[in-house]
């Protein structure tokens, strides 16, 4: 063994123990007796790359090559620091010359499908993958950047069985398991879903992502305990990981915990100030909190750092009808069509009595078969303001339609509803927020069904077997409200509790189909009305010979339940009473406008 190759084994030995220093002094040594020791040039770039001095790295590799132009270790070398400085045209230059070298070299081909996958090009990365499995079919990372690129292509099965052939060459391969998780969320497959975000943090407990996408999973199943924990445990491992602190926000906000929410998005704003979603998150906050002003500002930033932002289009539509700037609100819904967005156009057209467009916006979205609650109450009113008839999709006579049940008759009442809702709004067991048309009164934050109790989930079974019989009895009608009943609703549900002199002023629930109210506790009546509901068409209260309002009154007692359609206006009559009044009040709301 000459001089040089015992100095070169023993840099080696010396870098591969990770005593740096002594190698790269050793490997100098073997330069100042062959400045052409093209190995050596490789090996200190090596070091130069992992002290992250890419600069001399480059240097080193480069010299390397011009002694020996089929050096293809130092080709490849030198790709991988390219991609490191997103240098990709010379990353991929660099495993070019690799492959010329050597055409079996499996990671080159790996490597420059990564490159094009960087830049855009799946379809080039997809040739390069191929290719790298045919040279080495059990290289699992392959496999799972090729699934990677199948999902970012929309073909969701090539992806999911990439993602399980990793996992098959490799069962620890923890970015495969979390991958095959996302991909299996996608497909609508949350508990296989769920198994693999599971696996992937038992190999790795502090893999944040996959905590958080757990979460999202627990989330979406009605768990959202479960996945509070998710992302809180995310953010403990990551204290500014944004869509964690984001994803807890909107948990939080849909436990009706407005101020946890808050300060979520907040702190995702603070640590992205570009993070749009956050910024109309927030707004929602403030909008569903009674103060539409500041909503606006959130929704109006959001838009400025995104100007197509659906979301934030949408939402700031909605805020400016909440503060009657109707014309301004048009601007925004005319951008967009998402959700009920025409429906809301067709409501500040309607507001600011432009009757020719009105009409014209109103023909077209009949015509497209637009139907929904908003539609149907627009309809019926425009009727009565400019005695035009139209065909009503949703409903063309909504008081017809108002079913009432005395559950009394058919439960143990108190024990079911009465005692654990009072239970409940003694112990504060839900946030309370701003309602703008409620008088001597509060109205609790959230969906009560979003929290698992067991006394809510058997209220809740009895409220969707009483929408059920709803549909039964009315089964045999033509009206839009049954033919065109959502496929897929939730039950939203909320309390509204009012002291003596109470009432709730006339509106709709324009995100509801069906709306319903359960009376807990209603006090004995000083007079006849005392305490009714009143739905009707109109949002007018006082009636004259220029302002039509069909209307009916409902004898509303302790133990009613009142079933009537999303599309009419309905208010309360005050009451005198030293009792509360409870209603439990709910909406049937198809997903597609969640």
């Amino acid at each position: 063994m000459d001089t040089i190759e015992k100095i070169f084994n023993l840099a080696i030995k010396n870098h591969q123990e990770d005593k740096t220093d002594i190698a790269l002094e050793l490997y100098n040594q073997i330069l100042k007796i062959n400045p052409n020791h093209s190995q050596t040039l490789n090996n200190i770039a090596v070091i130069f790359t992992n002290l992250k001095d890419y600069q001399k790295a480059i240097s080193s590799y480069e010299k390397a090559i011009e002694i020996n132009p089929n050096f293809a270790d130092a080709h490849y070398n030198l790709g991988v620091i390219f991609m490191k400085l997103r240098d990709y045209q010379k990353a991929i230059s660099c495993y070019e010359k690799v492959i010329e070298s050597n055409p079996n070299y499996a990671k080159a081909y790996y490597n420059q499908g990564n490159t094009y996958s960087e830049l855009g090009d799946y379809q080039k990365a997809l040739v390069c993958y191929d290719k790298a499995i045919k040279i080495n079919p059990n290289y699992s990372a392959t496999h799972n950047n090729l699934g990677n690129i199948f999902q970012k292509l929309g073909d969701l099965q090539k992806a999911k069985d990439c993602y399980e052939k990793a996992i098959k060459i490799n069962p620890n391969y923890v970015d495969a398991y979390y991958n095959l998780g996302v991909i299996s969320k996608e497909l609508g497959e949350d508990q296989k879903a769920k198994s693999c975000f599971e696996k992937a943090i038992e190999i790795n407990p502090n893999f944040a992502h996959a905590h958080n996408n757990l979460g999202n999973v627990f989330k979406d199943s009605g768990n959202p305990q479960k996945a509070i924990s998710c992302y809180e445990k995310a953010i403990e491992i990551n204290p500014n990981y944004v869509d964690a602190h984001n994803n807890l926000g909107v948990i939080s906000k849909e436990l009706g915990e407005d101020q946890k929410a808050k300060s979520c998005y907040e702190k995702a704003i603070e640590i992205n100030p570009n993070f749009t979603h956050a910024h109309n998150n927030l707004g929602n906050v403030f909008k569903d909190s009674g103060n539409p002003q500041k909503a606006i500002s959130c929704y109006e930033k959001a838009i400025e750092i995104d100007p197509k932002h659906i979301d934030a289009h949408y939402n700031l539509g909605i805020a400016l009808i909440m503060t009657r700037q109707y014309k301004n609100a048009t601007e925004h819904f005319k951008l967009i069509n998402y959700k009920n967005s025409k429906s809301f156009l067709l409501q500040c057209l309607y507001k600011i009595e432009d009757k020719s467009i009105f009409f014209k916006e109103l023909d077209y979205l009949i015509k497209q078969g637009e139907n929904n609650p908003l539609i149907g109450s627009l309809i019926s009113r425009s009727e009565i303001r400019y005695k035009i008839k139209k065909l009503n999709p949703f409903c063309g006579d909504p008081l017809k339609y108002i079913l009432i049940t005395n559950l009394t008759e058919e439960y143990n009442f108190k024990n079911i509803f009465v005692e654990p809702i009072k239970s409940a709004l003694k112990e504060d067991m839900f946030s309370t927020k701003a309602q703008g048309l409620l008088k001597n009164g509060y109205q609790t934050a959230g969906n009560i069904f979003a929290k698992k109790n067991d006394f809510f989930d058997k209220i809740k079974d009895i409220i969707h077997l009483q929408i059920k019989k709803y549909q039964d009895f009315f089964k045999e009608s033509n009206e839009g409200l049954i033919k065109n009943w959502p496929k897929s609703y939730d039950v939203y549900a909320w309390l509204v509790n009012m002291k003596t002199g109470g009432k709730l002023a006339p509106h709709i629930h324009e995100f509801g189909w069906l709306s319903g109210s359960i009376y807990i506790n209603v006090p004995p009546k000083l007079e006849a009305d005392s305490g009714n509901l009143v739905v009707c068409i109109n949002d007018q209260v006082s009636e004259s010979e220029n302002k039509i309002n069909p209307k009916k009154t409902i004898d509303v007692v302790t133990g009613s339940l009142c079933l009537f359609p999303s599309s009419l206006y309905h208010y309360t009559i005050p009451f005198e009473s030293k009792e509360e009044r409870i209603v439990l009040a709910f909406d049937v709301k198809p997903n597609y406008l969640k």
